[in-house]
């Protein structure tokens, strides 16, 4: 028993904390910062990056000498000369050494091809930070299709309500003789058509949290609750310019950097092509040595020069004997290289031309897209108040005609039809309202801020 209680004490906080995770209501912050966190073709285009950091550290490191080393050993049979200048009937010999080669100067190639790695890799980080914004930006309107779909439910519950109370005054006056069968039968049918409208309300909730979960990548959208703010507001006036947002975006947004860096990469692949119409001088530097199992050492005889005597050569002599240094210093100079060149700088100054025009592009583009989000946010906000006026006055129109229908001077139909009209302006209120809302962040995102509630 003592045992089990234990073990139930080291599971609770497990528990506990598992618990307090499902109940956890998620800030539109804590959403995008968790897909910015888990999102896959978020982490696909950060390998991306690591790989062009891998080729930028690559190309820097080719900048120094480098070092080899080598060897060989042969056996074989038949005539062969050894390493005293012998002929033999066998071979037992080899080699080893070390060689390095260093470019001196290559056109500036090397140094260029750093550059064009490093501008590669900025402009890789660029595009994965637009995939962040695009992400993020995504996860808002999910977010706030929520709290939409979420309003629009508060509004239908609320109508049924106010319908069925309505079917319980409905229902006295009938049995009092005051209305006939067909009001009463009226009042039902509208609060059963309400009470569908509820439910589809309910499930269109329902989609919108498992869209957004879709979106996070959630493994279930079972206890996934986000943050319900108690008032999300609109401002009085809409008073942006595109012309001040366009600036602070040109310096601000990830695909105007990317085609930047992008334009710079074009300008160094030039000048790497460019460097191959220069001379090329290089330094070679070998330390090697050889050895020979089957050599024999031939020194001078006093008593008979014609016939020196014979003696072992130590492998460890032959190695010292035979070592050889060497530095050469090795030019190359183009004169005809069929072409080749030309056309690489040909093809180079075409690629810079393309970036440019791709730069210009994205300006343009961005331009157009933050004239037309302005034009959308400005016109979203006339709809708001033209809609909140409507609201008013379909509001001041239902009190009117639902005081009337109490006393039995409107029939059943024209209440229904001011009490439709009234729930659909609410409806397109806040439609209005989320929709005006979602175009400000994305002028908010054009600007540089943190899309944020």
């Amino acid at each position: 028993m003592k045992s089990y209680i234990k073990f139930i004490l080291i599971l609770l906080p497990f528990l506990l904390s598992g618990n307090t995770f499902a109940q956890k209501k998620w800030k539109l912050e804590d959403c995008i910062g968790y897909a910015l966190q888990n999102n896959i073709t978020i982490k696909r285009q950060a390998l991306q990056a690591e790989v062009a950091e891998n080729n930028l550290t690559q190309s820097k490191v080719d900048l120094l000498p480098d070092l080899g080393a080598g060897g060989s050993h042969a056996i074989g049979s038949g005539k062969v000369l050894n390493n005293s200048y012998q002929f033999a009937s066998t071979a037992n010999n080899g080699s080893f050494g070390l060689q390095s080669n260093f470019v001196v100067f290559n056109g500036f190639q090397k140094l260029n091809t750093v550059k064009m790695n490093k501008y590669s890799f900025m402009s890789t980080v660029q595009n994965l930070e637009k995939i962040k914004n695009d992400i993020s930006l995504n996860i808002a309107s999910g977010y706030l299709q929520i709290l939409y779909t979420k309003e629009l439910l508060d509004v239908a519950n609320s109508q049924l309500e106010v319908t069925k109370m309505q079917v319980e005054k409905t229902k006295k006056l009938f049995e009092v003789g005051n209305l006939a069968r067909g009001s009463l039968l009226d009042i039902q049918a509208t609060a059963a058509t309400e009470e569908a409208n509820v439910t589809g309300a309910e499930n269109n909730l329902k989609l919108s949290y498992l869209s957004l979960a879709q979106m996070l990548d959630l493994d279930t959208v079972k206890n996934f609750t986000i943050f319900i703010p108690e008032e999300i507001s609109v401002p009085e006036a809409f008073s942006d310019n595109p012309d001040s947002i366009y600036r602070i975006a040109l310096g601000n947004l990830p695909q105007i950097k990317s085609a930047e860096y992008s334009l710079l990469v074009a300008k160094s692949q030039l000048s790497i092509a460019s460097g191959a119409r220069l001379p090329q001088l290089s330094l070679t530097a070998n330390y090697y040595t050889r050895y020979d199992f089957n050599a024999k050492k031939y020194v001078n005889n006093p008593t008979d020069p014609l016939n020196p005597t014979k003696l072992d050569y130590p492998v460890n002599d032959q190695l010292n004997d035979n070592l050889y240094k060497q530095v050469s210093i090795n030019l190359n100079i183009p004169i005809f290289t069929k072409y080749q060149i030309q056309k690489y700088v040909s093809n180079a100054k075409i690629g810079v031309k393309d970036a440019e025009f791709a730069l210009r592009q994205n300006q343009l583009q961005l331009r157009k897209d933050i004239e037309q989000a302005y034009a959308n946010a400005l016109a979203s906000f006339q709809n708001f108040k033209s809609q909140s006026d409507a609201v008013k006055a379909s509001e001041e129109n239902f009190k009117y005609i639902q005081q009337k229908f109490d006393v039995g001077m409107v029939n059943s139909v024209d209440y229904s039809v001011a009490k439709k009209n009234f729930a659909k302006a609410k409806s397109d209120l806040l439609y209005a309202k989320y929709d005006f809302i979602f175009k400000t962040k994305i002028l908010e995102f054009y600007k540089g801020n943190v899309i944020k509630l």
